[in-house]
């Protein structure tokens, strides 16, 4: 074995930063970290300017804002946020705590870097989000943000930052349990690269791809239209995985009514529309008021499905709003539901079947208020998370921009003792190994058939309802297809990408089906058939996950509370817009 790094690999990068992921967060995160002295390296495995969640456009910021120009700290402290929409709590409220105290800052920064935060008339554009209770002050931004990732794109170039598009990370690097930076291919010309850093940074978004898409099953191959899913396959939540780090309440996946309507594959902000909700139908024309999952398997019961989204109730002006949000987030959509004699005044979305989709907001990467990834309760130096792949409320544009704001002005105080990384020379040869294999296989399978033989096993024996036999079962043929990852061809570099989605789509959806197993009860959104009562010795808690030593560690944990001084503020907010509640 050589100690020589250049003999091994074909590039090898030294930085203080090394940024995985180049959408709305790492772009923001770079530029940020650029401005304050750095050097940083970005990886991508697309292009930053047209990569991430964000890469088709934007129609809303779903910020922390209220129309008198200040954030609430309302929600931090209210104990039905603290359960959350899932039952379960978030991880650690402090993070919440730090997004909103500064929305109005990470506003500012976004102007800086030629994000149009205002309309036309030089004001923002905000809009109420209609739910009920305290949450009637939490108001967003409506933005026009087709071009959000080019500008963000630009602004990156422009600060001299060190870019590296069509790359995509292999695995993170390690020292005596710190994380020294990580090891990718560029999956055009199939160049292995070491990247070592002071600092690794990881918002490479959302899981969306451990189900099946939602339009009819003989397209098992195509993924969501929804959160730019073609990049949505967890790579953040392996990395960390991997390395030793915890990942939390992946048992709790997002659900939804998936829109499958054969004359539009439309999707806009159906729940913000300006503050006026959409009306929701069953087959023969009954409104449903706040449909959930309970709600739900009660219509299914009485045949009232399939049920539909409605917007007839909506003013000429709403109708155009809502052209704009579709506009923005699905460009194509209009074009092909016109040519289809698509009317969106009159048209009734048919809505599928409950079903789970990705994993967000609770779900993730296991951080706290300094965006440090933790194994237990203790940090791992050297490794930072933020952006949808973390738990904590830290998703939607709001969450990755302010995150990776906040934390690249604290990184020059960060770094400023840290030692140069050591790396080891033997987890680089065994990554370039791990990296390159397909490339030898002839006559292989490709990697998609793969992929869509995890989605089936996660859609029948997982999904929406789950009991102990279907999960075994899933968990069990899902141990049947990793020998197929070795079969796994690329006839190029850039089918690497495809093959070291694979490998970390197996480890997620592994995690996630033992997650299933032991959570047994019903709550919230989580549904066991064979356990349908809640289990109240799990309220308030959350399953964490990792590998220590070799062994896979599952454990029930306590959130991390609010800290005192950040309780206080909150409370002290929430009297004070009690008092003018009264007064007015």
């Amino acid at each position: 074995m050589t100690d020589d790094l250049t003999e091994i690999a074909d590039k090898v990068i030294e930085t203080d930063v090394l940024m995985i992921g180049g959408g709305v967060g790492g772009c923001c995160a770079v530029a940020k970290a650029k401005e304050n002295g750095l050097d940083v390296t970005l990886i991508e495995k697309a292009h930053i300017d047209r990569s991430g969640s964000a890469g088709q456009g934007i129609d809303h910021y779903e910020g922390f804002f209220t129309r008198d120009g200040t954030t609430t700290l309302e929600n931090v402290s209210n104990e039905d946020w603290r359960l959350g929409r899932y039952g379960v709590r978030y991880p650690n409220l402090n993070v919440k705590y730090r997004l909103y105290k500064c929305q109005f800052w990470v506003f500012e920064q976004l102007e800086k870097l030629g994000v149009p935060m205002r309309w036309d008339d030089g004001e923002p554009y905000w809009i109420p989000f209609p739910f009920v209770g305290w949450e009637r002050r939490k108001t967003g931004l409506r933005v026009h943000w087709t071009n959000i990732k080019p500008i963000l794109g630009r602004a990156v170039r422009r600060s001299g930052a060190r870019i590296l598009n069509r790359t995509m990370a292999i695995d993170l690097l390690t020292t005596d349990g710190k994380v020294v930076g990580a090891t990718a291919v560029n999956i055009r010309t199939g160049e292995f690269i070491v990247i070592k850093a002071k600092a690794t940074l990881i918002a490479t978004g959302k899981l969306m791809r451990l189900y099946n898409p939602e339009t009819p099953m003989p397209w098992k191959y195509k993924f969501r239209y929804h959160f730019c899913p073609a990049s949505s396959a967890g790579d953040g939540y392996a990395l960390v995985y991997r390395a030793g780090g915890d990942l939390v309440n992946m048992d709790i996946n997002a659900w939804t009514f998936r829109i499958r309507d054969d004359l539009t594959c439309s999707y806009g902000s159906f729940s913000l529309n300006d503050g006026v909700p959409m009306k929701t139908y069953t087959w023969d024309g009954e409104e449903i008021i706040n449909p959930n999952a309970t709600r739900y398997k009660q219509l299914e019961d009485e045949g009232k499905t399939p049920i539909y989204f409605g917007f007839d109730h909506f003013s000429e002006d709403s109708h155009k709003r809502l052209e704009v949000a579709f506009a923005d987030e699905r460009m194509l959509s209009f074009k092909v539901a016109e040519e289809r004699g698509f009317n969106p005044k009159t048209h009734r979305y048919e809505l599928q079947d409950l079903s789970p989709t990705g994993f967000y907001r609770v779900s993730g990467i296991y951080i706290d208020e300094n965006f440090r990834v933790l194994r237990g309760n203790e940090p791992i130096e050297g490794l930072y998370a933020f952006g949808d792949g973390s738990a904590g409320g830290t998703s939607g544009v709001a969450g990755a921009a302010t995150g990776g704001l906040l934390l690249a002005e604290d990184l020059p105080e960060i770094l400023k003792d840290m030692d140069e990384p050591e790396i080891d020379i033997s987890q680089v040869e065994e990554h370039k190994q791990i990296a390159l294999a397909p490339l030898a296989v002839e006559e292989g399978v490709e990697p998609l058939e793969l992929e869509s033989a995890i989605r089936d096993i996660c859609e029948r024996y997982v999904g929406m309802f789950k009991s102990e036999g279907k999960l075994r079962e899933g968990l069990r043929r899902l141990g049947s297809l990793k020998d197929w990852l070795g079969k796994l061809s690329a006839e190029s570099p850039h089918h690497i990408t495809g093959y070291l989605e694979c490998r970390n789509l197996l480890d997620l959806a592994e995690v996630h089906i033992k997650a299933c197993i032991e959570r047994k009860e019903t709550r919230g959104n989580y549904f066991r058939s064979d356990y349908p009562e809640i289990d109240k010795d799990m309220d308030g808690k959350f399953f964490s996950q990792r590998i220590e030593n070799g062994k896979e560690i599952i454990e029930l944990r306590e959130p991390i509370p609010l800290k005192p001084e950040y309780l206080k503020d909150a409370e002290e907010e929430k009297a004070e817009l009690q008092t003018a509640d009264a007064a007015s």
